[in-house]
C-alpha cells in the first residue's frame, strides 16, 4: 500500500474498681464466713481487671488498641494495601492495544516498527503499525487497534457488516486514492474466535489500473475484527501488495494469534 497518513485505614484505661484494703485479721463482728466472701470478691476483681487490661494492650486480642475502633466487613482483615493499576508492558516482538489488553505477535521476515503504541492510526486508535519498504512510497503494512471512526456504528452482533464497511471504506476512500480503475474482489467473511472472543476475518484482493508510484498491480487485504467485551472492537489489518505477496500468510496468522487481558491490577 502507499504509504498511509495519520496522526491522531484511647487506648481504654481500665481503672481498676476502689477495693477496701483486706485486714490481716477479720474484725470481731466479722464472722468467718463473711470474710472469706469478702476476699474471693476482691480478688474476682482483680482478676477480671488483669484480664480486662491484657485484652486492651494485645495481650488477648491481636486485633490491640484497633479493636474498640473495627467496624464492618474488614475487620481484623489487618491495613488496605489498596490496588494500583500497572500500565501494560507491550514486548518488542509483540504489538499492542493497551486500552484492550491485547498483544499480537510480530511476523517474522523484515517487518519494523512504523506507528506507535499509542497512535491514532487509519481507522484506529491506540493503534500499533509495521511497515516492510519495498520502494520510498510503497510499503506492506500491518496494522492493530480500537476501531475508532466506526467505533459508534460498530455492531458485536454485526461484525461481518462492519468489516464490510470498513473494508470499503479503506479501499475506495484511503490508500489507493491515486489510482485507476480500483477494484475489489468479493469479500470472503469467516467466522472465527480469537482467545476465546467472537471475531470476523475480512479477506479481499485489491487491484487496479494503475497506482502513482507502485510497481504492482494489486495488493492482499485482510481485516479481523474482534469482539473482546471490553466497550471496544479490536481491529487488526494486513496490507500487502505483488511486491511482498509471501508475508500476507504470516501476518494474518500473527492477527489471529491476538491474546487479551494483558491490563493487571497489582498491589
Amino acid at each position: 500500500m502507499s504509504t498511509p497518513s495519520g496522526s491522531r485505614t484511647d487506648r481504654l484505661q481500665w481503672d481498676r474498681p476502689p477495693t477496701e484494703p483486706v485486714p490481716a485479721e477479720p474484725p470481731p463482728d466479722a464472722g468467718g464466713r463473711g470474710g472469706l466472701v469478702a476476699i474471693v470478691v476482691v480478688a474476682a476483681l482483680a482478676l477480671v481487671a488483669a484480664g480486662l487490661a491484657a485484652l486492651f494492650t494485645g495481650g488477648g486480642d491481636s486485633g490491640g488498641e484497633a479493636a474498640d475502633d473495627c467496624r464492618g466487613a474488614e475487620c481484623g482483615a489487618g491495613p488496605s494495601q489498596g490496588l494500583e493499576p500497572q500500565e501494560m508492558e507491550i514486548p518488542d516482538d509483540r504489538l499492542g492495544v493497551r486500552s484492550l489488553g491485547a498483544l499480537t505477535p510480530v511476523p517474522p521476515d523484515g517487518w519494523t516498527q512504523y506507528r506507535g503504541p499509542g497512535a491514532d492510526e487509519l481507522l484506529a486508535e491506540d493503534a500499533h503499525a509495521l511497515s516492510v519498504s519495498h520502494t520510498d512510497t510503497w510499503i506492506s503494512y500491518m496494522m492493530v487497534g480500537r476501531l475508532g471512526e466506526f467505533a459508534l456504528e460498530a455492531d458485536p452482533e454485526d461484525l461481518h457488516g462492519t468489516a464490510t464497511e470498513i473494508v470499503d471504506t479503506w479501499v475506495f476512500d484511503y490508500p489507493y486514492s491515486s489510482a485507476t480503475g480500483v477494484a475489489r474482489s468479493e469479500p470472503e467473511l469467516t467466522d472465527t474466535v480469537v482467545d476465546s472472543h467472537p471475531a470476523v476475518l475480512l479477506e479481499t484482493r485489491v487491484t487496479w489500473d494503475s497506482l502513482e508510484n507502485s510497481p504492482d498491480t494489486y495488493e492482499d487485504v485482510a481485516l479481523l475484527l474482534v469482539d473482546p467485551g471490553q466497550d471496544g472492537i479490536f481491529l487488526g489489518v494486513a496490507a500487502v501488495p505483488e511486491s511482498g505477496t509471501q508475508r500476507f500468510e504470516p501476518a494474518v496468522e500473527a492477527l489471529l494469534a491476538t491474546t487479551f487481558r494483558h491490563n493487571t491490577f497489582l498491589p
